[in-house]
């Protein structure tokens, strides 16, 4: 039997009373998907456990369109066996997910727990059983599903976890073995054995067999062309999140701690060429820009997960073939500017203008309560009510009481209505006008967008200006206006307008994310800093941007991977190329990957290559680089197509080791030795024992338990994270620096001294680093007990302690 809810309904010309009984026959997601009209994601707002309701509130359409953003559900005592409705009262909690499936006659809705069917009685649906047999469609987390269902509309083939089929009564307990499929629109039939990937969902899984790792998690499959790795804690909860770039996909994964769970940006559909982040705003909040084909995406960081995206900051460019970006505090006013590499149309280079009060044009506008006043009524009748300005329109003084209906007088009042979904005006009368106002207040200018709906005429009066003005004769919904309100520093005064002719009489209000202004944030410096179409390296292609001090004057560099590399020195007003750097690699879909790895003070570059020609290069402090691979032990003897590679004290001994990224062959690990070589670890680790196809990596604490796990952005199957076996603390100190908010140190260094003044340990902080990619911006140090303690706040930077050292140290 095929989905009833959803096959059956459809087939017949009347509305069917549902038959109720389980979904017996396993279902693909891809079928429930297909056969699904209306797919959206809610959040419950309201509980009553007495009467067993749930009230739901729209997140965000994922197919077809729900037409309201409440959702009522009512449980009652519904089920075919003894306890359903229980079960899912015990989760009914404010603030929880869920995804809701329809065809506009019948339901199934994904609570994380649970499936459960409901089919609609006017406002409410009622649930009528539980649906424990599509565990076996899916049964991951419930915050992930959106992101697989988008995927799936798409046409994408995303890998779901779900129950295996075989014993009801394990499903009916959700004890059922997990296994991971694949998915899509293509997989209308459940074939496990066709489709099967592996066992376990989508959570950290425990690993035996590699020594170096004990457990494991798979991170999605982003698709063609995987671009680059970042490891960045974006929502400030003190774990380490990832970004995941492909040339299809941006993936934010958001770490918590048993798992990740997918981050959506704001209009965007495909993937880019570079990631990377700095605090562009001042507010402690790391920011995202992204390259690609179509132009860079700036997008600001919210908090708590969310972003908006500010493109509209940066200045626009005639066109577009972005191929790399990073940040830079080029200038060194403390603001983070940004680097481009635009095709065939030059380098480029935006400086950050940020206003003063820049913090106060991002803070959320303080939105006050609702006023109303009516009814009034034109004495001609209510066709002339949209066109007659009655007294509202003339004065806004809420102590004001105006001639309303029939001359009697009428008075503003306080009126709860509920942002986001359709208010009842209906207590005011049918065939008249109602006014309804609140002020809005916010520090600095503010670009607010608004959703307005009506039953049925509207018109909009910004501080006594109209706006707005539309006669249609409508039913209420969403969407229907959608205004940009350009906001006044301090408060501002939003008037509406609704007239109602017959029938219905309601008005919706939704507010988005306030905007940082309209004027640009950054201005093009390209000209004046010697880059542009016409400037240095302008008649190059490059596919990546790094920034480090490579001269050691204090002001961030750039290294362009194009030509055989290009270093650009500079000045503090300008670039200018830097003949020689002593560089010499072949670019194209490689990047340098940059490190102190002998502890000198200054950064040093290792360069993938293929077939055996990688090379690692030592800085000199001046910015002049010698290849010194053939004395740096293994290796100088990896071959193989290195495409990435990745810096990080993996064995917690104080000096940085590397992972290099190979297709079409195991990754390799290789261990500094400090004396300038490093020995081949791969297969003491496990890291030999299977073929990843690592594109791009990077080392992060994700768990906080004092040892670097490995991040791996794979092409042509999930990518990954490797968990690395727990240190042991009592040896080593390990101190994240957490930079202070506004402190632009992007290509700039934090660095470690000890009691005696002296310098124990020095990082950089780079604006872009390897392909597309960037390191992360809290630099992390491994200390030896003798000589650390807990460190003092430096001038750039404040240390969060991971363990217990004992003598003074301070991060400057």
């Amino acid at each position: 039997m095929r989905l009833r809810f959803l096959l059956g309904v459809l087939c017949l010309a009347v509305v069917a009373v549902p038959a109720p009984a389980y979904v017996e026959a396993p279902m693909s997601l891809g079928s429930v998907i297909q056969q699904s009209v209306v797919i959206c994601s809610m959040v419950v707002t309201k509980v009553d456990k007495q009467n067993n309701l749930i009230i739901f509130q729209k997140v965000a359409d994922i197919k077809g369109k729900h037409p309201q953003d409440v959702i009522k559900h009512n449980i009652g005592r519904g089920g075919l066996r003894a306890g359903e409705w229980e079960e899912i009262m015990r989760w009914a909690e404010v603030g929880k997910p869920a995804i809701f499936f329809h065809n506009g006659s019948a339901s199934e809705t994904y609570i994380g727990q649970t499936w459960y069917q409901a089919y609609p009685n006017g406002e409410w649906w009622g649930m009528s059983h539980g649906e424990p047999f599509l565990m076996r469609s899916y049964s991951g987390k419930v915050d992930k599903l959106p992101g697989f269902v988008a995927e799936i509309v798409a046409g994408k083939e995303v890998i779901v976890p779900c129950m295996v089929d075989g014993d009801k009564e394990t499903l009916h307990k959700k004890t059922a073995k997990v296994q991971r499929v694949k998915a899509s629109l293509k997989i209308q039939d459940y074939n496990p054995k066709r489709d099967f990937v592996g066992w376990g969902g989508e959570d950290i899984r425990r690993l035996a067999g590699m020594p170096g790792f004990d457990r494991f998690a798979a991170l999605g499959n982003a698709g063609a062309d995987a671009q680059s790795a970042t490891a960045i804690d974006f929502d400030a909860d003190g774990r380490v999140d990832l970004c995941l770039v492909s040339a299809n996909k941006v993936s934010l994964l958001l770490n918590g701690g048993d798992g990740f769970s997918e981050v959506m940006l704001p209009g965007l559909t495909g993937g880019a060429r570079s990631a990377v982040w700095a605090d562009y705003t001042g507010d402690g909040l790391p920011d995202l820009l992204l390259a690609t084909p179509t132009g860079p995406r700036l997008y600001t960081n919210l908090g708590k997960g969310q972003f908006r995206d500010d493109t509209k900051l940066l200045p626009v460019e005639a066109a577009y073939n972005l191929t790399a970006a990073a940040w830079g505090d080029f200038d060194g006013d403390g603001k983070p500017d940004i680097v481009l590499a635009n095709g065939f149309h030059g380098l480029r280079m935006y400086r950050n203008i940020r206003p003063d009060d820049a913090t106060k044009k991002i803070s959320p506008p303080k939105l006050g309560g609702w006023l109303a006043v009516g009814p009034f009524r034109h004495k001609d009748g209510p066709q002339k009510n949209f066109e007659t300005e009655f007294g509202p329109e003339k004065d806004l003084d809420p102590a004001r009481k105006h001639k309303g209906k029939r001359d009697v007088e009428v008075a503003w009042t306080k009126q709860e209505y509920p942002d986001g979904q359709a208010n009842d005006l209906a207590p005011f009368g049918a065939n008249c006008a109602t006014y309804l106002q609140r002020e809005i207040e916010v520090a600095a200018e503010t670009e607010l967008p608004i959703s307005l709906g009506s039953d049925d005429n509207l018109t909009v009066w910004l501080n006594g200006q109209k706006i707005h003005s539309d006669p249609t004769k409508h039913a209420c919904a969403p969407d229907q206006v959608v205004l940009p309100l350009k906001l006044k520093p301090g408060k501002n005064t939003l008037l509406l307008k609704v007239c109602n002719t017959d029938g219905a009489y309601a008005f919706y209000f939704k507010v988005g994310a306030a905007g940082a202004g309209s004027k640009p944030w950054f201005e093009d410096a390209s000209v004046a800093w010697g880059l542009g179409e016409n400037g240095l390296a302008g008649a190059l292609k490059g596919d990546s941007l790094s920034v480090a001090d490579f001269d050691g004057d204090g002001k961030p560099d750039v290294l362009y991977g194009a030509g055989t590399g290009v270093v650009l020195r500079n000045t503090g007003k300008k670039f200018e190329i830097k003949t020689d750097a002593g560089i010499s690699y072949k670019p194209g879909k490689v990047g340098p990957a940059l490190c102190d790895f002998d502890g000198d003070g200054h950064v040093d570059l290792f360069i993938p290559q293929s077939g055996g020609a990688s090379k690692l290069y030592r800085n000199d402090g001046t910015g002049k680089f010698v290849d010194v691979t053939a004395k740096a032990g293994d290796l100088a003897k990896l071959a193989g197509q290195a495409v990435g590679a990745a810096w990080g004290d993996f064995d917690n001994d104080g000096k940085p080791d590397l992972l290099v990224c190979v297709l079409r062959g195991p990754n390799r690990y290789f261990k500094n030795n400090g004396d300038g070589t490093f020995t081949d670890k791969s297969a003491d680790v496990g890291i030999s024992q299977r073929v990843f196809n690592t594109q791009a990596a990077t080392w992060a604490d994700l768990n906080n338990d004092g040892r670097l796990d490995l991040i791996m952005a794979n092409e042509g199957q999930d990518s990954a994270a490797l968990f690395g076996t727990p240190a042991d603390a009592s040896k080593w100190a390990q101190v994240v620096v957490s930079l202070p908010a506004g402190s632009g140190l992007v290509g700039g260094k934090v660095t470690v001294t000890g009691a005696d003044g002296k310098r124990v340990a020095s990082a950089e902080v780079y604006g872009g680093d390897g392909r597309g990619s960037q390191g992360g911006l809290a630099p992390r140090f491994v200390l030896p007990p003798a000589a650390t303690s807990s460190p003092s706040a430096g001038p750039t930077g404040r240390p969060r302690r991971r363990s217990s050292p004992s003598a003074p140290t301070r991060c400057g």
